[in-house]
């Protein structure tokens, strides 16, 4: 994460992508996926970083997206 945290200071806007197949997507299809536009930066004290800590302890830093356009894929 070294380097896409050395990126996201240069230019913060992120395109995601991500996809479960325990969701169904359209037409009954089996799985579905998203993508997911917006800016990023990684926080390592606040709020955002305390929640991540808690459930992930070896965490020392957390990526929060502002989302500006997500859409479903399949």
């Amino acid at each position: 994460m070294t380097s896409t945290e050395s990126d996201l200071k240069e230019n913060n806007e992120v395109i995601l992508t991500m996809a479960a197949r325990e969701v169904e997507g359209f037409n009954g299809y089996q799985g579905t996926g998203f993508r997911i536009s917006g800016t990023a930066e990684f926080l390592d004290e606040g709020e955002y970083f305390d929640k991540v800590h808690e459930k992930y302890p070896f965490a020392n830093r957390a990526l929060v997206v502002d989302v500006k356009d997500a859409k479903q894929l399949l």
